[in-house]
Order: C-alpha cells, then sequence, then structure tokens
C-alpha cells in the first residue's frame, strides 16, 4: 500500500491473531465493515478493514476463523476505534463480537464541529483533508462472494486506508478549537449498551401513515409493529417481506378479529400465510385488550396557529446565526423537533439545554422565548440585541 503501510488479506485464525497482536499496541485503529442485507434481517458480515498508522487488513468472516477473538481489541480502553458514519458497522460488530464498541471517534461527526456540513461522505472527507478522489465503482459489489476481485479489495482499503491521518487531522483542529472534550462528552451517548439494543415495543413510533392513529388503535399499532418485528428476528427476514407498514397501519385500522375479516383488506391474502396471520390476529386482540392507561402516548407536542409556527422560525433564525458565527453545523446543535419542543414549553430531556450546548446557545433560545431577547435586520444581517442591556450582539 501507499506511505509504507502494509496491506494484508486475513482468512485464517493465525494470521488474525497476529494482526490482533499488532493492533493491541495501537492508540486507535480505524474501522470499517462490508455486509450484505436485503435479504436478511440481521446484516450477514462479509469483511472487516482495519489500519493503524502501520498496517491494515481486510479480514474475512467467512473464512477459517473465529473473528470474536477481536472482541479484546474493541473493548479495550486504550485503543480508541475510529469510524465514519459508523452506527450500522457499530450495531454489526456489536452482534458478531458480542461487546460493546468504545472508545469511539466518529469522523463524520466530529467535523460537524469545524463547520463542515452533516452527513458529509467519506469521498469528500478524504477530498477534503488528503486532496484524494477516492473510487466508488464497488459501491453495490456482492460482498460475500469469494475470491473478492483486486477491485473490491481496493475498494475496501480504502475506506479505512485515509482515516488514520484525518483522524489526527480532526483531532488536532478540535484541541485547536477547543472543542474536542465536547465531541468526547458527545459520544459517550454511543458508548451504552441503550444505543445498541432496541426495544421492539417502540419500534411503532417510526411507522409510516400514524399520524390520524390514536387511543386504543395506537395501542394496536404498537403492538402489531412488535409482533413483525419479532416474526422478522425469528425468519431473520426483512421487516417488509413480513408485512409492509402499510398493511400494519391498516391492520390497526380495521381491527380484524377473525382470519376472514383479515382477508377482506384487499391483498393480505397473498402476503400472509396462514401461520402469520394467526399470529396478526392475536397480535391485535392483544393491542385491543390494553388498559386505557398504558395506551401509547405521542411524544411529538401539538402546537398550531402562526404564532407558534413565527416562534419556531425566530428560534431557527437564532441557531443558524450562532452556528455560522461559531462555525459548527447547525444539526450538530440542535434540530428542529427539540425547537418545537421548546416552543411548546418542554424543558426537560433537551439536548440543547445540557451541558455545553446549553452555555453555547440553549441560554440564548430560552432568552428568546422569555422576551430578553430581540431579533432584528441591519444591512441585511441578523441582529441580537439583549434587551436587558440593550447591546446587540
Amino acid at each position: 500500500m501507499a506511505n509504507g503501510v502494509i496491506g494484508l488479506y486475513i482468512d485464517t485464525q493465525e494470521q488474525l491473531n497476529d494482526f490482533i497482536a499488532r493492533c493491541s499496541k495501537a492508540d486507535f485503529i480505524t474501522v470499517d465493515t462490508e455486509f450484505l442485507r436485503e435479504k436478511t434481517y440481521y446484516p450477514k458480515l462479509c469483511l472487516i478493514q482495519i489500519a493503524t498508522s502501520e498496517v491494515e487488513a481486510i479480514i474475512d468472516p467467512l473464512g477459517d476463523l473465529d473473528i470474536k477473538a477481536l472482541a479484546p481489541i474493541f473493548s479495550d480502553p486504550a485503543i480508541t476505534k475510529v469510524f465514519h458514519a459508523g452506527d450500522q458497522d457499530r450495531s454489526i460488530l456489536y452482534n458478531a463480537l458480542g461487546v460493546i464498541v468504545r472508545p469511539l471517534f466518529d469522523t463524520q461527526r466530529a467535523v460537524m464541529l469545524l463547520g463542515l456540513p452533516q452527513q458529509m461522505s467519506l469521498s469528500s472527507i478524504v477530498k477534503r483533508f488528503c486532496d484524494v478522489n477516492l473510487k466508488k465503482s464497488e459501491s453495490f459489489s456482492d460482498w460475500s462472494q469469494r475470491p473478492l476481485t483486486d477491485k473490491q479489495l481496493s475498494y475496501a482499503l480504502d475506506d479505512v486506508h485515509y482515516l488514520p491521518e484525518i483522524y489526527k487531522r480532526i483531532v488536532d483542529d478540535l484541541k485547536q478549537a477547543g472543542r474536542l472534550e465536547w465531541f468526547l462528552e458527545d459520544v459517550r451517548s454511543f458508548e451504552e449498551i441503550e444505543s445498541y439494543e432496541q426495544d421492539k415495543y417502540d419500534v411503532w413510533k417510526r411507522l409510516k401513515g400514524i399520524s390520524s392513529i390514536k387511543g386504543r388503535s395506537l395501542a394496536v399499532v404498537r403492538e402489531v409493529a412488535a409482533w413483525r418485528e419479532t416474526a422478522a428476528q425469528k425468519r431473520d427476514l426483512p421487516r417488509k417481506w413480513i408485512l409492509s407498514d402499510e398493511f400494519l397501519v391498516e391492520a390497526a385500522r380495521k381491527l380484524p378479529r377473525s382470519t376472514d375479516e383479515l382477508y377482506e383488506i384487499r391483498g393480505m391474502k397473498e402476503r400472509l400465510n396462514e401461520r402469520l396471520s394467526a399470529e396478526l390476529i392475536e397480535a391485535v386482540a392483544k393491542g385491543k385488550a390494553t388498559p386505557e392507561s398504558e395506551w401509547p402516548q405521542r411524544e411529538q407536542p401539538v402546537i398550531t396557529g402562526f404564532g407558534a409556527a413565527a416562534t419556531i422560525d425566530m428560534l431557527s433564525a437564532l441557531l443558524h446565526h450562532r452556528s455560522h458565527q461559531l462555525e459548527i453545523a447547525s444539526t450538530y446543535l440542535t434540530n428542529h423537533d427539540e425547537l418545537v419542543r421548546l416552543a411548546a414549553g418542554q424543558r426537560k430531556g433537551l439536548a440543547i439545554l445540557k451541558g455545553w450546548r446549553k452555555q453555547l446557545l440553549g441560554v440564548e433560545l430560552l432568552a428568546l422565548l422569555d422576551g430578553g431577547i430581540s431579533l432584528s435586520v441591519r444591512n441585511r444581517e441578523l441582529v441580537v440585541t439583549h434587551n436587558c442591556a440593550d447591546t446587540a450582539l
């Protein structure tokens, strides 16, 4: 490989053990994975790419080796694990290795504290920090095929090859800006078990088409969504292969008590076999029997009217103004949902009212809501005036 870095392809236990010994001496490793999940509930891990400043490797989980040997490296508190947009990678590794991946560093998140855009792609970051154009011709490869082509191997290694240098530069830039501790404080939440394990009874919150459903029917939605999650896990099939969101929601609306009533929903009979149909009807009945005191409640506060919309717009204006001044991506500071909650009077459980975010912006947002701050436009620029001191900022 370039820059004197040694590249390896590992598909035996002896090779893996030797590589682990080398990684154990590093302060950090950069990590990526390749996987397939189009036909399964659980992603099929096909490759693990790891790099340090001296060595990099493609590890083949489909080879003759036990990848759980990597667990001590991925849980070692002395070795930082560096990803780019690594949420899926971390989840897959958690399931494959049986350990929480920590400590963490994610370059996509970190650059947002340096004023770069949210969700910046790896190719964009490599171009920005290394002035190299990555080739992305293998994005849709079948990573389960063996042998892998030279193009696939090169593509896979590129995903970690440049990250050691990028990681070092980002850390230096964050230190210089006085923001490294802010970032490390944020990523600690991703090192907790709650970020890896999902409660099946929370899946309903992400369903499409439930905005008009309420009360008992919402309890049914929660139950049938949990049923589908369990059914998909047992069969290792994608959720939508069990039943799509649209059919789940329609079942919650119709509340079928029998197979005949279930099949009155157009297309349902063709999608569910007899066993799954019976399970769905049972889930509907369980949801209907939920006591009113246990019905799910929507977390999103409801605020209506022009005044409410104008308030949110003013909060958003202050957010973007400070984001530009501070050179921090606005979405890293807070999001629209939190602004809505602030406007609705909520003060608990909001990231913008905790830690460094509160000191940097949260206090000002509260002051704006309480009349302590005024916004105006002067020479096409937003002006923030603290009314108590009559000082424009």
